[in-house]
Parts: structure tokens; sequence; C-alpha cells
């Protein structure tokens, strides 16, 4: 199944696409080299590639997720969307297979291979049986040592990318976003987007240009997860990986310094029988220490579906949406409180008025007590869920490298959020809950 990603995808909190030094470390634990509960093993390959590794041989698959820093950000100004195709290429032919060979042998072993590009990371995954690991390996290994690039695939790519592009004119999240970060960033790298014009410009050689800076060994983190040992693993990831250049240089980005919130919500006019609405205000870096307090915090406020203040005023107390939620955007150069819910657009303006109240009482009372004790007990309890299969383990992990985590973070996770104190969120609320920092934009007919 590809995966293919836009330009303006939410970072996902529990995988989320950053990178950033270590939290700080609880002082009663000391790291240690594996975790209990994942037994993450760090592995070094003779070439010098390392990688997480989950070591597990009760079901006979291993899946393999790896990601680049670099994406969407560091593309040149005139050639946005040339990540775009390059992810959509990497499983579009290889050495002497084309599209049609290169597919037909990724269906007879069984082989789930894809890539997709995102604002900050170029990210690839591959799912295979132990069975056909090594033939696996190897087709992975001439993606990225003998790419096609074939004209038919292409300008293929280039279609579906154009098409897509012009459906987002009409999709009410993509022209939230936009005006968001037109708001906010106009200037900024994370608010260029692929047009048809600069889509159009890019050719194959573009592609490879990208290819031969984003995909280093510098650059690359890796987690493998199932039926394969530390041994056998070594020397994979130097067959896979041992073809790359060892370092290159990007774009170096800047942090974006946002405008200040405007008074009114900014409308964008679509025609549709609801309207959506987008909100964000100023959020807190990934290594701050009052991240985990901020964390509890958006759980109370909108981040916990059911049992959030938000959807409890106005969904259903008031009747007035089907869904209202917050979270956390923590993005290496951009870290915001984001938030977004549809209504009707004669409920609209009433919408928004609710969740500046309910922001701005949460920010002068705090949560209480038993708020917190719910939402430390909802967050420490649904994390195993988060490890039920191979692909799911090898994909949050990742996130954690992201994230410039230890390899035992998911041994020292939860007691973060123990540690959370009702002191520590009602000094954060004070500080974020603050609704004249948040932007708040309006997309649909909305009407008094």
């Amino acid at each position: 199944m590809r995966r293919l990603a836009g330009y303006l995808g939410a970072v996902l909190l529990a995988g989320c696409a950053t990178a950033v030094p270590p939290v700080p470390t609880i002082a009663a634990v000391q790291t240690r080299p594996t975790s209990s509960l994942a037994d993450v093993q760090v592995v070094t390959s003779p070439g010098g590639i390392a990688a997480w590794l989950v070591s597990e041989s009760f079901v006979p698959i291993i899946a393999m997720e790896w990601t680049w820093r670099g994406g969407a950000a560091v593309e040149p100004a005139d050639k946005r969307g040339v990540g775009w195709l390059l992810a959509y290429m990497m499983n579009e032919g290889a050495g002497d297979m084309d599209t049609s060979a290169y597919g037909a042998l990724m269906d007879d072993l069984n082989l789930k291979f894809a890539c997709g590009s995102w604002m900050d990371w170029t990210n690839c995954g591959m799912t295979t049986l132990k069975a056909t690991a090594n033939e696996s390996f190897d087709m992975v290994r001439q993606a990225f040592s003998d790419l096609r690039l074939d004209d038919e695939p292409f300008e293929r790519a280039k279609r579906e990318l154009i098409v897509g592009l012009e459906s987002d004119e009409t999709s009410p999240k993509t022209v939230a976003s936009k005006a968001m970060n037109e708001a906010l960033i106009p200037r900024h790298p994370y608010a260029r987007n692929a047009t048809e014009a600069t889509v159009k410009t890019i050719t194959r050689s573009d592609v490879r240009q990208l290819m031969s800076q984003l995909m280093t060994k510098d650059k690359l983190l890796v987690v493998v997860v199932g039926d394969i040992t530390a041994e056998e693993l070594k020397p994979k990831l130097d067959e896979v990986f041992g073809s790359l250049p060892a370092t290159s240089t990007l774009p170096v980005l800047t942090d974006a310094v946002p405008q200040p919130a405007p008074a009114a919500p900014i409308l964008e006019e679509l025609s549709q029988p609801q309207t959506l609405i987008a909100f964000s205000g100023p959020g807190i870096r990934r290594q701050d220490p009052d991240f985990y307090a901020a964390y509890v915090l958006n759980y109370i406020l909108g981040g916990g579906g059911f049992s959030s203040r938000l959807t409890d005023d106005i969904r259903e107390k008031r009747g007035l949406t089907y869904g209202v939620g917050t979270g956390l955007s923590i993005q290496p150069h951009f870290w915001r409180w984001t938030g977004s819910s549809s209504t009707m657009n004669d409920k609209a303006n009433e919408v928004v008025g609710l969740i500046r109240e309910n922001i701005a009482r949460l920010g002068k009372e705090g949560p209480t007590q038993q708020e917190l004790a719910d939402a430390k007990a909802y967050i420490t309890g649904a994390f195993p869920l988060a490890f039920d299969s191979n692909t799911k383990i090898a994909e949050n992990l990742l996130g954690f490298r992201q994230d410039g985590l230890p390899a035992d973070y998911v041994e020292l996770r939860n007691a973060y959020f123990e540690g959370v104190t009702l002191e520590e969120v009602k000094r954060v609320a004070t500080t974020y809950m603050r609704p004249e920092n948040f932007t708040f934009v309006m997309v649909g007919k909305p009407t008094d």
C-alpha cells in the first residue's frame, strides 16, 4: 500500500515528527539499554548503521520503519512537490524491473514497501514474511541503489499530484491549514505549498538530486520489529542502506516566529452545509520540562475525546457538533496548541465563542484533581494499545527516535505522566490557556 502524504498533515503526538534532545530523565530511574515492555535493543551494523530492534519470533513477520531528517520544508521553492514525487517513485521500479515487474514481485513475496513525504521527515516502511525476507530486503536495496524513474510512472505521479492539489482547493481542512499558515507564518518554509506550476517544472534529475541530498546515512533512523535477530539484522542494514551517501548538506531551517493572533476569526468562504473551525495558539517544545503537564492539560481540554471539557460543553451539553478536539503540534521549528471542530453554518460563531470561553476558564481556574487523575489514568493505561502489532511497535518506536528519546523510553514514559502534579498543570494552564492568543479560522458559510 502506497503511503503518500501532502504538505499539511498534522503531526501526531504518538509519534511526533520532531528532532529534539532527550527529555529530562526522572532522577529515580536509571536509563537502561533495553526495555522490559518492548525489549528494545540498539543494534549497529558493521558499516555503522544503527537501528532499534525488537526481536520477536512468535509471528514470522518482520516490520522495518525508517526515516530521514528532512522533508517538504527543505525543497527548493521553485520545485515544491519534488519530495512527494520521490516518495511515490520508490516502489515504481528498480534495477532490471519496471513498475509492473517490481509490483508483481512485491505481490509474490507478500512484501509491503512504500514511502511518504512529510514536512520535516521522509519516511519509508516495509513488512515482509520471514520466509521471504532475504528477497524482500534485496528489493528494497535495489530501490536505493538502482532506482529507475521511468517515464510512464514519473509522468503519472506528476498528474496524480496535480489532481490532488486541485482537490485540496475544496478540502476544508487544507483550506483552513493554508489560511492558518498564511496568517501566522507567511514567509516560513512551513507555509510553502506545491502548485501545478512548481510540479510541472520538476524533472527526474531534480528527484535524483533530492534523493542524494536527503537519503543519506547520517540522517537515517531505523526501527525493526519481528522475527529477526540482531546478528541477522546487522548485515541486512548494510545491504539495504550501504549504497546511500554518507552525508550531504540541506538548507538550514530557522524557527518560525508567529504573527499575533487577530481578534476576529479569519473567514475562508466555501459552499458547504457546515463550517469547519480551526484554532491555534502558542504551544510547547517537546523537550520542555513542562511538556508532560501540557500533554495532560491538553487531554482535559480537548484531547480526551468524549472525556474532554470541550466535548462535554459543546457536543454533550449543547449538541452543537459531532466532534471537537485539540492536540499539541510539535514540529521542530513551530510548536502550537491546535484544535478543530465542525458545526452548522448558523452555529459557527457560537461554537467559536464557547471554545474561547472554555480556554479562558481552564486558564483561570485550572483543572480539578479528579480531572487530573482521570487524564493520567487514561494516558498511562491506554499506552500499551500502541504496541499490539509489529507495524504499530515499529511506527511508535520510530516516532520516539524522531523525538530524540532513549531506547528505554517505552519503560520510562508512564512515570513521567504519573509524576505530573496539579500545581504543574495549573501553572501550564495559566501560561497557555489564553484565548486572546489563539487564531481562529472558519471555512464555510458561517452566518450570525
